[in-house]
């Protein structure tokens, strides 16, 4: 629904061999963390494994991606950003990077036939590396 607003421009950082970058709900209404189904993120082509990805949501919270699913009490609303943080995948030398966001919703309050319909989004933007402060 909004997927060229899901990656934050200029949010690519790296810090002790992980890398992160900020996104936004591609959705018009707040979610409970345990409808994100599936994310996905890589830089330059190269997947940063799902097993070291950490979601961190606005208020400083840090899930591994398998603990989202009963995460119904925690919400991911419209204002705020949650950052993906994961191993340093390895990275070309070139002033700006590729970085590619896949996102996968259930939507639990719209109705369908075979449960929760999933909104899958992605999104790929170019920017700078920087080093954390």
């Amino acid at each position: 629904m909004l997927p060229d607003q899901i990656i934050e421009p200029d949010t690519l950082r790296t810090d002790d061999g992980r890398v992160s970058v900020s996104i936004r709900i591609p959705w018009y209404r707040a979610l409970p963390l345990s409808s994100v189904s599936q994310v996905g993120l890589d830089i330059d082509g190269h997947q940063v494994p799902n097993e070291s990805i950490v979601w961190r949501t606005a208020h400083g919270e840090r899930y591994a991606l398998d603990e989202l699913p009963p995460r119904h009490d925690k919400w991911w609303f419209v204002l705020d950003s949650a950052v993906l943080e994961g191993d340093l995948p390895p990275l070309a030398e070139a002033d700006e990077h590729e970085v590619h966001v896949v996102i996968g919703l259930y939507i639990p309050y719209v109705p369908a036939a075979d449960g929760a319909p999933l909104v899958l989004e992605q999104d790929r933007k170019t920017m700078k590396l920087e080093a954390a402060a």
